[in-house]
C-alpha cells in the first residue's frame, strides 16, 4: 500500500547558499548548463579534434551520462546493501570499496550517514574517495573553505562500539561457566567445588596430581604454590565448577576467570532527556 506520510523533517538553513552569487547563478541556469556540459561540449571535443561526431554523441555524451546516472543511483541501492557497517548498524548504509569506485567515494556510506557534517566520505587517508581528495586540494589552494570534520574521538567511539558488538556476538556463541552466585551452596563433607573427573587423563602434569589431592583444599597450590597456571587453565577450571563451599574462602579477583574480566554486557538503550 502506498500512502503519503504526514511526517516532515525539520527545515535546513541554506541562507549561506542563497547568498552565494555563483551558486545562485548556476541555479538559475541549471538546465542550460546541464545541456551544454552534459551533451554538447563532450560531443564537440571528439568531433573537432578527431572528426568523430558520432562517437562524441554516443560515447562522450550518452554513454558517459548513462554510467554516471546509474553510478549515482547506486548511492541509494548498492551503498545500502553491499559492505560493512564499521561505525553504526542502526540504519542500512554500508561501506564497500566497489561502491566507492562506482560512486566516486560515496560508497563509504556508513561513515557519511553517521557523520553527515563531515566533508569526507572515507575517513582513512588510503580509502578511495576522489571527491574528498579534490575538496581537500581545493582547500589547500584557497578554492574551498570551512571544511568541516567530525571530532576524531567520536569517530573512534563509533568504531569501538561496533567492534565490541561483534565481540559480543562471538562471546554469546561461547559456553561460559555458571556464575558464582548461581552455584548451589553445599557443605564441605558432601561435595567438591570442582568436578575434574573429565580432565584427569588430560592433565599436563599427570593424573596423580588430581587424583592424589582429590577432596583437598588446592587454592594455594593452583595459584602458584606448586605451579602458576595459565589463563587458559583458569578459564578451563571455571567450567568445572559444581558448587560453593558453605563457609569457605571469600571469592577473590584471582578466582574470576581471566576471560570473564573482559566480559561484555549489553546495556539497553533508553532515550535520555536532552537539554540544549
Amino acid at each position: 500500500m502506498i500512502f503519503k506520510s504526514q511526517l516532515r523533517s525539520g527545515p535546513s538553513d541554506i541562507s549561506d547558499l542563497r547568498k552565494d552569487a555563483l551558486i545562485q547563478w548556476q541555479h538559475r541556469r541549471y538546465f542550460l548548463l546541464a545541456l551544454f556540459f552534459g551533451y554538447i561540449f563532450p560531443a564537440v571535443i571528439p568531433g573537432l579534434f578527431f572528426n568523430d561526431w558520432l562517437g562524441g554523441i554516443c560515447f562522450s555524451a550518452a554513454l558517459r551520462l548513462t554510467i554516471a546516472h546509474h553510478s549515482t543511483f547506486c548511492i541509494n541501492s548498492i551503498a545500502h546493501w553491499l559492505g560493512t557497517a564499521p561505525y553504526d548498524d542502526a540504519l542500512t548504509p554500508r561501506d564497500h570499496f566497489l561502491s566507492a569506485v562506482l560512486t566516486m567515494g560515496e560508497g563509504y556510506h556508513n561513515f557519511h550517514h553517521q557523520f553527515p557534517m563531515d566533508y569526507r566520505n572515507a575517513f582513512l587517508w588510503y580509502q578511495y574517495d576522489p571527491t574528498k581528495w579534490f575538496i581537500a586540494l581545493c582547500g589547500k589552494v584557497g578554492l574551498a573553505r570551512h571544511l568541516r570534520v567530525f571530532p576524531s574521538n567520536e569517530i573512534a567511539k563509533g568504531k569501538l562500539a561496533m567492534r565490541l558488538k561483534e565481540l559480543k556476538e562471538v562471546q554469546d556463541s561461547l559456553e561460559w561457566p555458571t556464575p558464582v552466585d548461581e552455584l548451589p551452596v553445599v557443605a564441605w563433607e558432601t561435595c567438591f567445588i570442582h568436578d575434574v573427573s573429565s580432565f584427569v587423563d588430560n592433565h599436563p602434569g599427570g593424573r596423580h596430581h588430581l587424583v592424589g589431592n582429590s577432596g583437598k583444599e588446592m587454592t594455594a597450590s593452583f595459584f602458584g604454590g606448586v605451579y602458576r597456571h595459565s589463563s587458559a587453565a583458569h578459564n578451563l577450571l571455571s567450567m568445572m565448577r559444581v558448587g560453593v563451599v558453605d563457609g569457605g574462602m571469600e571469592i577473590t579477583q584471582q578466582e574470576v576467570p581471566p576471560v570473564r574480566k573482559l566480559f561484555i554486557s549489553e546495556a539497553e538503550r533508553k532515550p535520555q532527556p536532552q537539554v540544549l
